[in-house]
């Protein structure tokens, strides 16, 4: 009887190990799986420029009138990088492209100012 004991609590021993193998390994791939996930969602917010840890080129900055006024004329011009009019009391601010790194801007900038010869590069 007490062999009998001793093997059933060995095979009990043994069932509690294999199943949290197991609930381990599904923990893990869950881990996995939201790291992955978040890894791909900041590559796409990097990508978008949802970061603050870039450049990007001043048109304006002033009245909203002024800066609706400069937005209508860059969107009328051939230039195809995102604008965005950013507020900052008092006074409205049109911005222009992200750009990873100083050299990339500068090239923009060379084309930006053509028109806007105002323009300067920023880094917010």
């Amino acid at each position: 009887m007490h062999k009998l004991l001793n093997s059933r609590i060995v095979v009990t021993i043994a069932l509690m190990l294999i199943s949290s193998l197991g609930i381990a390994q599904q923990s893990n791939q869950v881990e996995e799986t939201k790291i992955e996930s978040l890894i791909s969602k900041k590559i796409v917010m990097d990508k978008e420029g949802k970061f603050k840890d870039r450049y990007t080129i001043q048109l304006f900055y002033g009245e909203i009138e002024g800066a609706r006024k400069v937005e209508a004329q860059y969107k009328a011009s051939a230039m195809n990088w995102e604008s965005s009019l950013e507020y900052e009391a008092p006074n409205f601010k049109l911005w222009v492209g992200s750009y990873r790194n100083k050299l990339d801007a500068e090239r923009a900038l060379i084309e930006i100012k053509k028109d806007f010869p105002n323009a300067f590069i920023l880094k917010p």
